[in-house]
């Protein structure tokens, strides 16, 4: 199987995914609050200056993980935001079976590499 130009991604796939960007956003920045609970509640074994180091570079970490996931968005750019979503679980399996097979099969081959 080739490898597809981000370009040449399916308009119908384009909305989809366009749809499903709020709800994978959503998850992300969840999951990134309940990590950041977790490492403030380790204030109380390692001292607040410790948890605050690990929070900031907790904070810093997620702010590059959102903005590979959702900056430049455009439809050049939308197999690069699904592949990054696919990769950290951001949709679910019933939500990837939305997009064409076309397009999951390309989605797929390419997370096998």
């Amino acid at each position: 199987m080739s490898k597809r130009k981000s370009t040449s991604f399916p308009e119908r796939d384009w909305r989809y995914l366009s749809r499903l960007k709020p709800i994978a956003l959503e998850r992300l920045c969840q999951r990134i609050l309940d990590e950041a609970q977790a490492v403030i509640a380790t204030r109380v074994e390692q001292g607040a200056y410790q948890a605050y180091l690990a929070l900031y570079d907790h904070v810093q970490k997620s702010d590059r993980l959102v903005a590979h996931c959702f900056d430049h968005w455009s439809r050049s750019w939308a197999l690069t935001h699904l592949i990054a979503w696919r990769k950290h679980h951001l949709i679910t399996d019933e939500e990837f079976a939305g997009f064409s097979e076309e397009t999951r099969a390309t989605v797929d081959f390419l997370l096998s590499e």
